[in-house]
């Protein structure tokens, strides 16, 4: 079974937003679990992803560690941010020629006043924590060597990350790789779309009922008017 990993990685509300409205490619938990075979077969992940939301990365990679059978990942272009992620739930990463790797900190697009700030600040130097956890537990080594690494936003080869233990080898193919980074829409304005589509769709949903109503009304207006 393959499965493949490519596109910004978002929840499963949001990837319908960016599929539908905006036309990107995306890949959401459900992408991934759903396909998940019952029977514990061998599954491989084709991943090529610029990276995107941590949770759903999350999500994916403890799905695919749970998973009864084994899993491999195939970096077939690129693992950036929280690509790196997922592959951290497969048994065994491989790299293929010209492909890369992207590790870094965590950003957010918060605002607010000081305390929003702080709070902020909190949650993404936990989330840079967890994240570090995850390299640490695929390679053996320490944590913190990986938040050094994240500070100063490391890029990766083929070549470097199997040294480093992210990855655990080169594919022997050789093919172009070729690939795009992209602007990604603000989630704010995702939201924003989200929650018209949803306005709309329950006014969709309320125009039967409302037709239902008038015609009979009309039924009775007519009755009405036959016996007079």
């Amino acid at each position: 079974m393959i499965i493949p990993v490519k596109g910004y990685i978002t929840s499963n509300d949001y990837a319908p937003i960016y599929r539908d409205l905006f036309g990107i490619t995306v890949v959401s938990p459900s992408d991934v679990v759903d396909k998940l075979p019952d029977d514990g077969s061998d599954v491989t992940l084709e991943i090529a992803s610029d990276g995107g939301e941590v949770d759903p990365a999350t999500e994916i990679c403890n799905a695919l560690r749970a998973y009864s059978g084994n899993v491999t990942a195939k970096v077939v272009s690129n693992a950036y941010s929280a690509a790196t992620i997922v592959a951290m739930g497969a048994n065994k990463v491989q790299m293929a020629p010209g492909a890369k790797m992207m590790i870094h900190r965590a950003s957010s697009d918060a605002s607010g006043n000081v305390n929003d700030i702080n709070k902020a600040s909190g949650m993404l130097q936990t989330t840079d924590n967890a994240i570090a956890d995850l390299y640490a537990t695929k390679t053996g080594k320490p944590a913190n060597d990986f938040i050094e690494l994240m500070d100063s936003e490391t890029w990766l080869t083929a070549d470097q990350a199997i040294e480093l233990g992210l990855a655990d080898e080169k594919l022997d193919f050789d093919a172009p790789i070729v690939n795009a980074v992209g602007p990604i829409i603000p989630h704010k304005a995702v939201q924003r779309i989200k929650d018209l589509k949803d306005e709309n769709d329950k006014l969709r949903s309320q125009l039967p009922k409302q037709n239902n109503l008038l015609n009979k009304k009309l039924a009775i207006f007519y009755d009405k008017k036959e016996v007079q």
